[in-house]
């Protein structure tokens, strides 16, 4: 500690005669000063105290220290990160020190440095409940980060731990996406999700209803009638739908879209569309029961859908449906939708609702969207002699585990390159600095944007083959790539989210692209790759069957959804 002795200051105050001594604080009363003000939580004057001490002695450091506290403390955490910095430096081994440095890199959005400093005091024996708080909270901003590799397993693992351990609750695509959430965790995180949406609904109407008069009428709530995938897949069959046995019905929330060509279409696949923006939960479940709505499907993420509707019961029966391949986790769902292949018997366990089992695929398609065209690899910026493994799901879909194995594949052979979607210039780099770290040369990854349904289809038919995400695959991609007539490898876990291609590949006759283990994923691939006639066998299949499967067969799909339907309307009533 550094210390100063008071020196009296001498100046003339008044007439020559009269003298005044004004005597400068040393450091280390300084230090005491700012030390009870802190106590005190008077952190401005603690901070003025502070800078007194630096004044003195710039590179003082309790009073960086103290500089660095007061600052965090009254909400400048930008301007505390160099100062708590300098003092994990200098008391590396104080565990205070680092709890402090961690908040400020929290505040400041600096979450993997922040994540790291809230471990180092951990280990230095910083027990307060607080501590892992804030840590929980921190793995939770950093969670559904894309293509942040860095420090992934702490992270899914803090994830996973928060929400096993405490009262949190994470739902939504980045929990679907983590291979450390099993169907059970993935339950239980829905499950107190649901406890957070009940206490809010206030108030639960009570509502009376009555077994179908005439027409079983069908109601879907959602936000995405427009150019969206859940759209996309679901306006054929909507549209297909025998109005001689139901009424259906759209409630839309959600801000009102432009009228496209398309989004005219889809509200025209309906016989009633409802704009229900305006509405609170109660005035629209009142409505929806005005409608006398039988049947009530949500076709939204529950993080964003109007749960509170549901909670209210408007129609007699409601069902978790399409958009959300998990369990929701509300008690206010009859059932989920799946088939026996996304929902194997023996799966109950991990879903709040009762499942019910689409015969065929439980995906739907549209069978009036374009056909791919054959183009050229110059089109697409490939090399005219490359064998291409594709992948053109959104990035949050990708993990480290995964991209290993895609790029064992591409190792195995120098003609081969990489495609894959890339939404910025950020994960680009990431992806081409992690494909390098692999033994990839970065010439051999190209990348794509978001594009339009006609060319998207066309850039899929490019590929050799599609390479599945795991554990969250491709959904609305599976059914394209096979649309399209290029094959797709899929790696089948668990979860709903990692068995959809496998149902899609059921649905065409192709389970042979199906895999079960990491090494089969590479055996099968590798296989493929390896045999070009094969993979002119598989599109020569998907071509002359594009008009047959069942699974893009709009009023086949019609058929089923509705006969299982009114098996439900009938079972409920019965």
């Amino acid at each position: 500690m550094n210390r100063t002795k008071a020196q009296p200051q001498l100046r003339p105050v008044g007439d020559e005669t009269t003298m005044q001594v004004q005597i400068t604080p040393t450091i280390d009363e300084l230090v005491a000063e700012s030390l009870r003000l802190i106590k005190a939580l008077n952190y401005q004057a603690a901070y003025e105290t502070g800078q007194r001490i630096l004044v003195q002695d710039a590179q003082h450091e309790t009073g960086l220290h103290i500089v660095g506290l007061t600052l965090l403390r009254l909400g400048k955490a930008e301007e505390a990160v160099p100062y708590l910095e300098r003092t994990v430096r200098n008391k590396f081994h104080d565990g205070h020190s680092h709890w402090q440095f961690a908040q400020a890199l929290e505040q400041t959005k600096q979450y993997e440095r922040a994540i790291t400093h809230f471990d180092r005091a951990m280990e230095l024996g910083i027990t307060d409940p607080q501590l892992t708080d804030h840590l929980y909270n921190t793995a939770g901003h950093v969670f559904s980060r894309h293509c942040h590799w860095a420090d992934y397993d702490r992270i899914q693992r803090l994830v996973r731990q928060s929400i096993m351990s405490t009262h949190r609750w994470i739902i939504g695509e980045s929990t679907l996406a983590s291979p450390y959430f099993s169907n059970a965790l993935l339950r239980m995180a829905t499950e107190k999700h649901a406890g957070q949406v009940l206490s809010g609904v206030g108030q639960v109407r009570t509502y009376r209803h009555q077994p179908p008069k005439g027409k079983i009428r069908l109601g879907f709530v959602g936000c995405d009638f427009f150019e969206q995938a859940t759209a996309y897949l679901m306006v054929g069959f909507i549209e297909a739908l025998d109005r001689n046995v139901f009424e259906i019905y759209a409630y839309e929330h959600g801000e009102d879209r432009p009228h496209t060509t398309f989004r005219t279409r889809v509200m025209q696949a309906y016989d009633h569309f409802v704009r229900i923006d305006d509405l609170s939960d109660m005035d629209a479940a009142d409505r929806i029961h005005q409608d006398q709505i039988d049947v009530l499907l949500s076709i939204k993420n529950p993080a964003s859908a109007r749960l509170g509707i549901f909670a209210h019961r408007p129609a007699a029966i409601q069902i978790h449906y399409l958009y959300y391949p998990g369990t929701s986790g509300m008690p206010f769902f009859d059932y989920f939708i799946g088939d026996d292949v996304v929902t194997p018997h023996g799966c109950e366990s991990g879903y709040t609702e009762k499942i019910l089992r689409l015969k065929g695929c439980y995906q739907p398609n549209d069978d009036r969207r374009v056909k791919a065209q054959d183009t050229t690899r110059k089109d697409w910026g490939l090399p005219d002699d490359a064998v291409v493994l594709a992948n053109f799901n959104q990035s949050y879909k990708y993990t480290p585990q995964m991209f290993d194995l895609w790029c064992q594949l591409v190792r195995m052979d120098s003609r081969r390159v990489l495609w894959l979607l890339a939404e910025n210039d950020d994960i680009r780099k990431r992806l081409t600095r992690e494909a390098e770290m692999r033994g990839i040369a970065a010439n051999r990854v190209f990348f794509g944007g978001k594009i339009p349904s006609p060319p998207y289809l066309n850039r899929l038919r490019q590929a050799d083959l599609i390479i599945d995400t795991y554990p969250y695959g491709g959904h609305t991609l599976g059914s394209d790539a096979l649309w399209s007539g290029t094959p797709i490898l899929t790696l089948c876990g668990e979860t709903y989210a990692s068995r959809v291609a496998a149902s899609l590949l059921h649905a065409v006759g192709m389970e042979e692209l199906i895999a079960y283990s990491e090494q089969e994923f590479l055996d099968i691939g590798n296989r493929l790759l390896n045999d070009p006639a094969e993979r002119q066998r598989m599109r020569a299949h998907l071509d002359g069957g594009r008009e047959q499967f069942d699974v893009f067969d709009s009023k086949n799909y019609a058929w089923r959804f509705g006969m299982l339907m009114q098996d439900v309307v009938q079972r409920h009533w019965n």
